[in-house]
């Protein structure tokens, strides 16, 4: 099972961004590598997500979220690619929220995630290419129960709880999902198809 780990603060800026845009979806890329780090105490290789950067100049709407700006959009993904820190642009995240959200892949995702494809094979020619998809349920939650400010996690199986609260009443639940999503060319030139998709199992070891 493929497993990915959650930096401190790459998992900041997915849940900033989800509770700042609600209840609009969110979007970004991911930045990380390959790296090995300790799960239940064993050393494994792993990939690992340093960075979520949201990207400011998106249209957004309840049920969706797409380039608004299609230059600025190029610009933040140049300007993440050349910054040569060491990591590449992994995939990228967005939210569903309202209570039919689930952290899963829709087909408008796939749609969008063979439109990434498209632009990524354009600087790495590739017969197949990959990308990380990172999915958030968001729902806002009003407590009758006084509640502390902070957050605290669930764990499945795959995928990460988190519940956020903002002050002793008012907060939100999330479940975060990743998935691999695979691509190659459709025959026409410059277009894709998603060819198959696996569920990662995502980890956040600093919190055990």
């Amino acid at each position: 099972m493929d497993q990915i780990v959650i930096e401190r603060s790459c998992f900041l800026g997915l849940v900033t961004s989800a509770v700042e845009a609600y209840n609009r979806e969110t979007n970004g890329f991911l930045v990380g590598n390959r790296g090995t780090r300790l799960v239940r105490q064993r050393p494994r290789e792993v990939t690992v997500l340093r960075a979520a950067y949201p990207l400011q100049t998106e249209d957004r709407k309840p049920n969706w979220v797409s380039h608004g700006n299609e230059k600025a959009f190029r610009r933040a993904r140049g300007a993440i690619e050349n910054a040569d820190v060491g990591y590449a642009v992994l995939g990228g995240f967005h939210s569903h929220t309202g209570d039919d959200g689930a952290a899963s892949l829709s087909r408008t995702d796939l749609d969008y995630v063979a439109d990434e494809l498209r632009r990524i094979s354009r600087d790495r020619p590739a017969n197949r290419v990959k990308w990380l998809e990172v999915v958030m349920a968001l729902k806002r939650r009003a407590w009758s129960s006084s509640h502390e400010a902070g957050w605290a996690t669930r764990r499945y199986r795959r995928k990460i709880g988190c519940t956020v609260a903002l002050d002793a009443t008012h907060g939100y639940d999330m479940t975060i999902g990743g998935y691999w999503v695979e691509g190659e060319p459709d025959g026409e030139p410059g277009t894709w198809d998603v060819v198959g998709t696996r569920e990662a199992q995502l980890l956040l070891p600093w919190t055990q």
